[in-house]
């Protein structure tokens, strides 16, 4: 039998850091039944995503202490880093520049207004869940199953630490995803959600959590195969999508 040696490129992630636990939670992802895989590997300061699909693996590190963001995306064979202090600097000139073309910002026309309200309590898997119903501006645009008996601290510990990188004008503008999940990371996990098409082609998207364990601290370590592209740019650029 041949033996092949493969060369990497690797992010090493001293354990050394890390005096908290590492979780890792598992989904499945069905966008009108063609599903992915979502595994989230956590720290209170390193978050690693591996977003698994018929379309092929991307992975992102996000390191809070090295002010760094690191994708890989497998089937393209390549990579970037970004540093998260520069990306921020980024977005910040862009919300300025559009506010001076566009003038003030009303934040009472330009954000969304979202609302939550518990309709019950229901079981998924082997999970105690309570059913909350997501608005938007009036309209139903989510339901989420919470479960109140897991609450991920390395989860709440990291967003915490990524909001306070972001400038507070920025923060306002937060996507409604991101303002769901703020509302119910201190309550619970969710565990199931089923966001509602807001127009005949909009697809339906279920996220079911499957599992969330303990893990070892290795699994947030990044390997880059050493004949993968380096598609880095000097300049802030937007990072591709996760």
């Amino acid at each position: 039998m041949k033996k092949f040696s493969v060369v990497f490129v690797t992010v090493f992630i001293c354990a050394s850091l890390f005096a908290a636990d590492v979780w890792e939670t598992r989904e499945v992802i069905d966008i009108n039944g063609v599903t992915s895989e979502k595994s989230v590997v956590i720290s209170d300061s390193v978050m690693k995503v591996v977003n698994t699909s018929p379309n092929g693996e991307t992975e992102t590190l996000v390191d809070l202490k090295a002010d760094k963001i690191t994708i890989v995306t497998h089937n393209q064979k390549s990579f970037q880093t970004i540093k998260l202090s520069e990306y921020v600097k980024f977005a910040q000139q862009l919300f300025n520049d559009l506010k001076e073309k566009g003038g003030s910002v009303d934040p009472e026309k330009v954000i969304p207004k979202v609302t939550f309200e518990k309709q019950g309590n229901d079981t998924v898997g082997k999970w105690n869940c309570e059913v909350w119903t997501v608005s938007v501006d009036g309209k139903a645009y989510s339901r989420v199953w919470l479960a109140p008996e897991l609450k991920n601290q390395q989860l709440i510990d990291f967003k915490n630490k990524f909001s306070a990188v972001i400038p507070e004008n920025l923060a306002k503008y937060r996507t409604v995803d991101a303002q769901i999940d703020d509302n119910f990371i201190k309550k619970g996990t969710v565990v199931k959600s089923l966001k509602l098409p807001q127009n005949p082609k909009m697809p339906v998207v279920t996220i079911t959590l499957k599992d969330i364990t303990k893990a070892d601290v290795k699994k947030l370590n990044l390997a880059i195969p050493s004949n993968y592209a380096d598609k880095s740019n000097p300049a802030v650029s937007k990072p591709q999508s996760k």
